[in-house]
């Protein structure tokens, strides 16, 4: 079982990597211990391996791939908007300040990956199977997560904002720091750990999935926002302990 205090296990890159120079999308291509930099956009493949490398500065917009693994691999600075990886599988891999809007990686098999400093707005990972998962000061307002299994996922300051989550699976997760305004199907947060910030936004986000309204003469939650920040609110936690 994994636990939620498991850490993501980091790529390992070999140290001397070589220069691929001009690189280029292809059909059954393998690339192991390279060093890739270039515009790589629009570009389509069936069947690429990239194994223990370093990808640099590459631009991947609009690219089309088809069976792609990734290995023991690092995208530094990369822009992958509007690239379409179907059934990818990524093993201990780190996007690090990196564009994914609009990614589309539904159905991805993810094991020990990290987005640092990343933008995933509007990405697609419906039905994502993950495990040691963490997105760290992430701005992901509108992805979609529907029916995705992340077990021990972490989102550590990251801007959630309409985020869809319905039918997910988040076994062991932590949320720390986060926004989740409009958050879709907060119900799915079940069992998951949150910070003592989070608790009055996340009351808010699952009372509205319930379908439950305030009877203080207020037609909606929204005018709960005003009773003030959750800091003031901890008297309330304190005595439910």
């Amino acid at each position: 079982m994994t636990s939620r205090g498991e850490a993501v296990r980091r790529p390992r890159p070999p140290g001397d990597l070589v220069d691929l120079s001009q690189p280029a999308l292809e059909d059954d291509l393998e690339w192991t211990d390279v060093a890739i930099s270039g515009d790589l956009s629009g570009q389509r493949a069936d069947g690429v391996e990239i194994v223990g490398s370093r990808l640099s500065g590459v631009r991947l917009t609009g690219a089309v791939v088809e069976r792609l693994r990734l290995v023991d691999t690092v995208f530094d600075t990369c822009d992958l908007s509007g690239a379409v990886l179907h059934d990818a599988v990524l093993t201990r891999v780190e996007f690090r300040s990196c564009r994914l809007s609009g990614l589309v990686a539904a159905g991805a098999r993810l094991d020990d990956v990290r987005f640092v400093d990343c933008r995933l707005d509007d990405a697609n990972l419906r039905m994502t199977t993950a495990k040691r998962v963490e997105f760290d000061r992430c701005s992901m307002t509108s992805a979609d997560l529907y029916r995705a299994t992340l077990t021990a996922a972490r989102f550590v300051d990251c801007d959630l904002t309409s985020v869809e989550i319905s039918g997910s699976t988040l076994t062991g997760a932590h949320l720390a720091g986060c926004r989740i305004d409009g958050l879709k199907g907060a119900l799915a947060l079940k069992g998951v750990e949150i910070d003592r910030a989070l608790m009055v936004p996340v009351a808010l986000a699952v009372m509205d999935g319930l379908d439950i309204t305030i009877d203080d003469g207020e037609s909606s939650l929204a005018a709960v926002a005003d009773w003030g920040p959750s800091e003031d609110w901890s008297d309330w936690s304190d005595a439910a302990r």
